[in-house]
């Protein structure tokens, strides 16, 4: 038996279809970056209800203000900033001065950064959902996004200093939490 195949949509159909508020459009449009979008809400909550939240508001917000959207610029990228900052309203919400400390208090913590060589994508995005809020946050902002510490002090509302310092603390927790992984991984092997 055969079946009809789907006519897929371009990117500006779905959009026109979402600034004229049509639900198919949008149920077109979620589909489409629903992985995306979870992949960058992954980086910032420490549960799948949270992943859920942020996705949820996220989405929401794309909807709402996607008449801001210039067509000129990449999609994607606009796409990802609304998540990004969604995340971080999120994380100001619900997290904020949560664990934080100012670079004054940290003491010489070493890591090391050839560790999360060793894993895959997958494998860190799991093992970053046990640091803190406050340094998975910074972690993701710095390591995965690219912001400067001063914009990550501005956007979560800390100073510079308690950014390098939350960084430097994730990097140590990481290290642990991948060592102990490795170490976990290695003893299931040396069993079977």
């Amino acid at each position: 038996m055969f079946q009809r195949k789907k006519k897929s949509l371009d990117l500006d159909e779905i959009l026109d279809g979402c600034l004229k508020k049509r639900s198919s459009a949008q149920k077109h449009l979620y589909e489409r970056f629903y992985g995306f979008a979870k992949s960058i809400a992954l980086r910032y909550a420490s549960s799948s209800d949270e992943v859920q939240e942020m996705m949820n508001d996220g989405f929401l917000k794309i909807f709402s203000k996607l008449e801001l959207y210039d067509r000129n610029q990449s999609f994607e990228a606009w796409f990802k900033t609304v998540m990004v900052r969604t995340c971080i309203d999120y994380y100001r919400k619900n997290h904020s001065r949560v664990g934080m400390v100012d670079i004054d208090d940290l003491h010489y913590l070493s890591y090391d950064d050839n560790l999360l060589a060793k894993l895959s994508a997958e494998e860190i995005l799991d093992l970053m959902k046990h640091l803190p809020p406050s340094y998975r946050a910074v972690f993701s902002l710095f390591i995965v996004e690219g912001y400067s510490h001063a914009e990550i002090g501005k956007m979560l509302g800390i100073n510079e200093g308690t950014s390098r310092s939350n960084l430097s603390k994730a990097r140590v927790k990481m290290q642990e939490l991948i060592k102990r992984y490795s170490s976990d991984i290695n003893n299931y092997r040396n069993v079977i």
